[in-house]
């Protein structure tokens, strides 16, 4: 038996009356989240919930996900949070794709093909104790993917998965006892439910905020005296223009999603001037393992994504499968026991993307000669322009050189001359303005003449996602008439 539930027991009996989750002013402690977990068991076995069936969410953060979440594992049954900034049309995709038996909602919904529960109407009460012997390939949850690309995929991480994934918590990420960790994260994402598990499973505090709000997000680190912040770029980059006193008491901080440019790192450790500082890639499919730079290297090499977990197995391979050399760009391959079993009633894909034991990414990346993985593209993102391939996060990253940037994304757009043209759409600092013609005589300094973009947009905002990250396909759409006409 293997059933991720028990790390909420084991941790209740060490800690029972330290403080767990923080959220809206209330605090609960260990033992008081294990009792409502109980509570929840007890309302699911009277819904009929059983092994294997499907447990659907969608919601802002609040601490009745992660109640629920647990409880179900409890009963053998899975945890399928969808991502709020759905859509009910996507919504009712998800629902025929994954079949949940209930669906618990932050808000009122439509008819989406399934019972919808809101939470506010709900009532537990009772305690069931009772925990299913889930054995170690038993799926805990089902996450769907962000869908930047395509259709979203419904990912299955077991609870040897989860299970794994705790042990670089402590090795890698210095998870401690004595932290508090700020989780504004959403609840829905992996990353969400990982760091919850994790600091959960080292007996720490965890303020949960229910939306990230840059203004809530300071008052609740000095409120609390919050020691640990996990955050994309965009968060750290927009609370260094809002903030002007630093936040003394956060010793560490995590950034994924994307590297923070050095002059806006600058920024950054100015309001956070005693963190260490890591930078972190991973992937749903992975639980979400990968590689860590970590703070002893953090000077030298910024813009790294380190090296491998200490659960993981990592290869970068070229096109024939061999692996590639120092300074070779190739893709991404993962192994380990954090990799997913696949994506749910998706056999294609599945055997796409998950062979011999291993989870190719569609990630491109290259070793330095001191075995520091640096991050190249997506596979997809690459710019094929004019016979030559561009890497849009090489032309981003100099772009980002630039004071007066706050976020940048390249893509590739449809041009009648160049096949595809390199086009970047940049936000401006807050009170600074924007120029191209700048911009482009800093990029025709450092970057071959088929990498500098064909444009420089200036846009008030980019899309984004719930992880931080850059909807570059929106872009695309929205954009993909912009060089009609033009002959070359």
């Amino acid at each position: 038996m293997l059933n991720i539930s028990e790390v909420l027991d084991r941790s209740a009996e060490k800690w029972p009356d330290k403080r767990f989750i923080i959220f809206d002013g209330r605090e609960v402690s260990y033992s008081d989240f294990r009792e409502r977990v109980l509570k929840w068991a007890s309302y699911l076995r009277r819904k009929g919930v059983k092994y294997g069936d499907i447990m659907a969410v969608f919601s802002r953060n609040r601490p009745e996900m992660l109640e629920l979440w647990m409880a179900a594992c409890r009963l053998g049954a899975v945890y399928s949070p969808y991502n709020f900034n759905l859509k009910v049309p996507e919504i009712r995709t998800l629902v025929s794709d994954s079949r949940p038996s209930l669906l618990f909602s932050d808000v009122p919904l439509p008819e989406v093909g399934v019972e919808v529960i809101e939470f506010d109407n709900i009532r537990i009460e009772g305690a069931d104790e009772r925990i299913y012997g889930t054995a170690p390939d038993d799926l805990a949850t089902i996450l769907y993917t962000s869908g930047t690309e395509a259709k979203p995929k419904g990912v299955m991480n077991t609870h040897l998965n989860w299970y794994a994934a705790l042990l670089s918590s402590v090795h890698d990420l210095d998870w401690k006892r004595t932290d508090t960790f700020l989780m504004s994260i959403p609840a829905y994402h992996v990353a969400g439910l990982y760091t919850f598990l994790g600091f959960m499973n080292v007996g720490a505090t965890i303020v949960l905020e229910r939306m990230p709000n840059p203004q809530e997000i300071v008052e609740l680190i000095r409120k609390y005296e919050v020691t640990y912040l996990i955050f994309p770029p965009t968060l750290y980059i927009g609370l260094s223009q809002f903030l002007s006193e630093p936040l003394p008491k956060v010793r560490s901080c995590i950034s994924f999603g994307a590297f923070i440019s050095g002059t806006q790192f600058d920024a950054v450790s100015k309001i956070l001037p005693g963190a260490q500082w890591r930078n972190y890639y991973g992937m749903t499919e992975t639980t979400p393992m990968g590689t860590t730079l970590q703070p002893e290297d953090f000077e030298g090499k910024k813009e790294s994504i380190g090296k491998p977990h200490i659960n993981v197995s990592l290869r970068i391979v070229r096109e024939d499968g061999t692996d590639t050399g120092p300074g070779e760009t190739g893709e991404i391959l993962m192994s380990g026991p954090t990799v997913a079993r696949g994506y749910f009633n998706n056999v294609e894909s599945t055997s796409n993307s998950f062979r011999e034991g291993w989870i190719h990414t569609g990630d491109l990346a290259l070793r330095d000669k001191d075995g520091f993985i640096y991050f190249v593209d997506r596979k997809k993102d690459i710019i094929r322009t004019g016979g030559e391939n561009v890497s849009s996060v090489e032309v981003e990253r100099e772009i980002l050189r630039n004071k007066s940037v706050a976020e940048v994304s390249v893509v590739g757009l449809p041009h009648p001359y160049w096949m595809e043209a390199a086009t970047a759409f940049v936000t401006p600092k807050k009170g600074l303005a924007l120029s191209e013609a700048e911009i482009l005589a800093q990029l025709s300094k450092t970057l071959a003449g088929y990498k500098v973009p064909k444009r420089i947009v200036t846009v008030e905002t980019l899309p984004h996602n719930a992880s931080g990250k850059i909807l570059k396909k929106e872009l695309r759409e929205k954009y993909r008439d912009i060089y009609i006409g033009e002959g070359q």
